[in-house]
């Protein structure tokens, strides 16, 4: 019986410390400096440079590289946290992380709603605005034209409307003068 009890014991000492980890780690990732800590699980050397909050969601975008002795060219690319409750957020991806002068995009689906959001970030140096459009891949009429002007954090977000089954999308970066560039 002194062992049963001694079990249980065990078994619900580890329940309340996994509880109290979790939460502990939840409200951590309400903090820019816990977003990062999280990225850098994947990204060692990663920085939090810019975020943007949209529908409770924080875009994390973050420079990799460009330190002393790191032997790749500075790259970039965003986080997505997603809230949980008042003051606690969860790790919800990743974008992929690509060389500074070229843009990154994903998107994102809230969750009850079912909205899609295009994300972009783009670290470029000088580039004003991104020229968005999206046609429908089978017929090839026009479903989208937006212009999205980048602010501080380089993060642009457009709502995806119309969605379709199967679409693309081209991109263009444009500086102050007009002047495109691919950003591909």
């Amino acid at each position: 019986m002194k062992k049963l009890l001694i079990f249980v014991g065990v078994i619900v000492v580890f329940c309340l410390y996994s509880i109290v980890s979790n939460e502990m780690e939840l409200r951590a990732m309400a903090t820019v400096e816990g977003r990062e800590k999280v990225i850098r699980e994947k990204y060692e050397d990663a920085v939090i440079t810019a975020e943007k909050e949209l529908e409770g969601y924080i875009i994390s975008a973050f420079d990799v590289g460009g330190t002393p002795g790191h032997s790749v060219l500075e790259e970039h690319g965003y986080a997505v946290f997603k809230p949980i409750a008042e003051g606690k957020y969860d790790f919800k991806t990743y974008s992929i992380v690509v060389e500074k002068y070229r843009l990154v995009s994903g998107y994102l689906r809230i969750p009850d709603s079912e909205i899609d959001y295009d994300i972009y970030v783009c670290k470029k140096e000088g580039i004003e605005y991104l020229d968005v459009i999206r046609r429908d891949t089978y017929t090839g009429e026009l479903l989208q034209h937006e212009k999205l002007y980048l602010d501080d954090s380089g993060i642009a977000i457009m709502k995806q409307d119309p969605v379709v089954w199967a679409w693309e999308t081209k991109t263009t970066g444009y500086d102050a003068e007009g002047n495109p560039d691919d950003l591909w």
